[in-house]
Protein backbone atom coordinates (compact mmCIF):
# COMPACT_ATOMS: atom_id res chain seq x y z
CA UNK A 1 0.00 0.00 0.00
CA UNK A 2 1.40 3.17 -1.08
CA UNK A 3 0.81 6.49 0.54
CA UNK A 4 3.57 8.88 -0.60
CA UNK A 5 2.58 11.34 -3.20
CA UNK A 6 4.54 10.92 -6.62
CA UNK A 7 3.93 14.69 -7.13
CA UNK A 8 7.21 16.95 -6.25
CA UNK A 9 6.85 19.50 -3.49
CA UNK A 10 7.70 22.72 -4.41
CA UNK A 11 8.56 25.52 -1.27
CA UNK A 12 9.52 29.11 -1.12
CA UNK A 13 13.01 30.16 -1.01
CA UNK A 14 13.26 32.03 1.96
CA UNK A 15 15.32 34.65 0.30
CA UNK A 16 12.59 35.18 -2.10
CA UNK A 17 9.45 35.66 0.15
CA UNK A 18 7.83 39.08 0.71
CA UNK A 19 10.26 41.09 2.44
CA UNK A 20 9.13 41.75 5.83
CA UNK A 21 7.44 45.21 6.70
CA UNK A 22 8.99 46.96 9.63
CA UNK A 23 7.23 48.91 12.29
CA UNK A 24 6.94 52.75 10.89
CA UNK A 25 9.38 54.95 13.08
CA UNK A 26 11.27 51.95 14.89
CA UNK A 27 14.73 51.90 14.57
CA UNK A 28 15.44 48.86 15.28
CA UNK A 29 12.90 47.65 12.76
CA UNK A 30 14.59 49.91 10.20
CA UNK A 31 17.85 48.35 11.17
CA UNK A 32 17.17 45.00 10.93
CA UNK A 33 15.07 45.35 7.44
CA UNK A 34 18.31 46.54 6.25
CA UNK A 35 20.43 43.54 7.35
CA UNK A 36 17.46 41.44 5.78
CA UNK A 37 18.16 43.53 2.53
CA UNK A 38 21.92 42.16 2.51
CA UNK A 39 21.12 38.68 3.75
CA UNK A 40 19.13 37.88 0.86
CA UNK A 41 21.44 39.91 -1.73
CA UNK A 42 22.51 37.23 -4.23
CA UNK A 43 26.05 38.11 -4.11
CA UNK A 44 26.39 40.18 -1.19
CA UNK A 45 29.53 39.52 1.32
CA UNK A 46 26.23 38.74 3.88
CA UNK A 47 24.31 36.88 1.60
CA UNK A 48 22.78 33.97 3.90
CA UNK A 49 19.60 32.70 2.94
CA UNK A 50 18.89 31.16 6.58
CA UNK A 51 20.04 34.46 8.46
CA UNK A 52 17.26 36.31 6.11
CA UNK A 53 14.70 34.01 7.73
CA UNK A 54 15.66 34.77 11.25
CA UNK A 55 15.42 38.52 10.85
CA UNK A 56 12.15 38.64 8.93
CA UNK A 57 10.92 36.40 12.04
CA UNK A 58 12.92 38.91 14.38
CA UNK A 59 10.88 41.72 12.26
CA UNK A 60 7.40 40.42 12.83
CA UNK A 61 8.24 39.65 16.37
CA UNK A 62 9.96 42.71 17.50
CA UNK A 63 7.69 44.09 20.39
CA UNK A 64 5.97 47.80 20.01
CA UNK A 65 4.03 48.17 23.27
CA UNK A 66 3.79 52.08 21.50
CA UNK A 67 1.29 50.68 18.86
CA UNK A 68 -1.50 49.09 21.65
CA UNK A 69 -1.54 52.34 23.69
CA UNK A 70 1.70 51.72 26.15
CA UNK A 71 3.87 54.73 24.84
CA UNK A 72 3.58 57.67 22.96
Amino acid sequence: MERASRDPVLLAEPATSAPPAPAPGCDVCEALKRQWGQATEIGSPAHDPSHATDLAVEIGRHPHDWKKGGRA
